[in-house]
């Protein structure tokens, strides 16, 4: 997965004389287009909602949420976020982003805070550097009926970002941003103010209760930041299931009312997708292995009189190295499990899913995109290559929605012991423990 990583803050000094009030709602408009197409392709537009939470001399409590459209999105979680801004609207936290989706890749591109403060009043012809960024106030200028000062903003490598900063408060009015996707292909992100209103206590006190609950909700569920893809496990069913009713109830009337609904839209999908890959895990498990035969991508093989008398684990995935997508990452704790059990027998193959195998004239690029995910990996662990004729022998999740991974563990009778879609959970020192647990168990050790 490729990500681009933004600075998080558009504040460049310290000190500000004014503030944000609490209770303010900031609403924000964007888009994301390729560079030259600006007039002709908007690729990605989103919305940006803020709200001040708290303000006082140490700083700020900011809420946002995003709403992306077009060119991928994060799933629901990493939509919200809250952070402690310090006086001069500076943090270490994770703020908002896009998750933009290049066809032959994702990026990660986060979304600068819109506020600007500056130690000395900032005149005409104001300029000053903060951490490798030079600033020049370009000129006077209007955005709608608001007295602005355009700034421009250079790095190392040309101009990064013009700024239209309200000339009585901190507030970004206008941005737009030079930004670098993939292999350098450049893209401008705008961000627009369009309303800002100061909540009445009621209003903002509903907006904290939804904030709090989806909060709540989400740090139950455990799990990563700006998380890209998710498959719920049956905990996280369960806690969603118990959860989203109060979630709904409190959201509802706020701005997050949207959010709550696209996640109690998500759990209705995903509890039937669960169902119908528990139905093709309980026709499968304990079943015999159908006769077959694979070759891998540097020479290896794989037949089922193979499996006789052997613990084997088939890992089912795509294996290629571009688009570079999670769970790429999960293959290293799979090598480590391989590397653990293989002096006591373990069979540990994947089996790399790609219609372009079974197409002469792609099929070598295909071969040779796994054998480079395989080096990039280090991977000791031998990859086999199946154009999804051996997938859907095992039962192809994907007819159901769901998706790869899939990793099957066959018994020394050849039969399917284990049988799991989707990635497992990690524990960072230990590995795939749930699946480390299941070979070992075949494989006869009492640990």
């Amino acid at each position: 997965m490729l990500s681009l990583l933004l600075s998080v803050a558009l504040a460049p000094l310290a000190l500000a004389d004014v503030s944000v009030p609490a209770g303010t709602q900031l609403t924000y408009r964007g888009s994301v287009v390729a560079a030259g197409d600006e007039a002709t392709n908007t690729q990605k537009a989103f919305d940006l909602t803020l709200w001040v939470l708290a303000s006082g001399e140490g700083g700020s409590d900011v809420a946002w949420l995003v709403e992306e459209n077009g060119s991928g999105a994060f799933p629901w979680p990493a939509r919200f976020g809250r952070a402690g801004l310090d006086k001069s609207y500076r943090t270490t936290q994770t703020g908002p982003a896009l998750l933009f989706d290049r066809g032959e890749g994702e990026s990660v591109v986060s979304v600068l805070w819109p506020f600007f403060t500056h130690s000395e009043p900032l005149t005409a012809t104001s300029a000053f550097e903060v951490d490798k960024f030079q600033y020049q106030v370009e000129r006077p200028a209007k955005r709608g009926e608001k007295p602005a000062w355009r700034i421009g903003v250079r790095d190392g490598f040309g101009p990064k970002r013009t700024l239209w900063v309200d000339q009585k408060s901190p507030l970004v009015l206008d941005l737009e941003e030079r930004v670098f996707m993939g292999r350098g292909d450049e893209y401008k992100l705008r961000l627009e103010l369009v309303a800002s209103e100061s909540l009445d206590p009621a209003n903002l006190a509903k907006v904290e209760a939804a904030l709090a609950a989806i909060s709540s909700l989400t740090a139950q569920l455990k799990l990563p930041e700006r998380v890209q893809e998710i498959v719920w496990n049956e905990n996280q069913v369960a806690t969603l299931k118990r959860e989203l009713p109060q979630l709904l109830a409190a959201a509802e009337g706020t701005p997050l009312g949207g959010l709550a609904k696209v996640a109690a839209r998500d759990l209705e999908l995903q509890a039937g997708r669960n169902d119908a890959v528990a139905g093709i895990q309980d026709k499968f498990v304990g079943k015999t292995v159908e006769e077959f035969a694979l070759r891998g991508s540097s020479g290896e093989s794989l037949k089922t009189e193979d499996l006789k008398g052997q613990v084997t684990v088939l890992h089912f995935w795509d294996y290629r190295d571009e688009p570079l997508r999670e769970p790429y990452g999960q293959v290293g704790y799979l090598d480590f499990l391989y590397q653990r059990h293989r002096p006591s027998g373990l069979q540990l193959y994947g089996v790399a899913v790609n219609s372009r195998l079974g197409d002469e004239s792609t099929r070598g690029a295909a071969q040779r995109s796994v054998r480079k995910l395989k080096s990039f990996m280090n991977l000791s662990y031998p990859v086999l290559l199946d154009r999804g004729e051996l997938l859907r022998a095992f039962g192809d999740p994907r007819v159901v929605g769901a998706s790869l991974p899939l990793f099957v563990v066959i018994g020394p009778e050849g039969k399917i012991i284990h049988y799991h879609v989707g990635t497992y959970e990690v524990e960072r020192d230990q590995g795939l423990t749930e699946l480390d647990a299941v070979v070992a168990k075949a494989l006869g050790k009492s640990e």
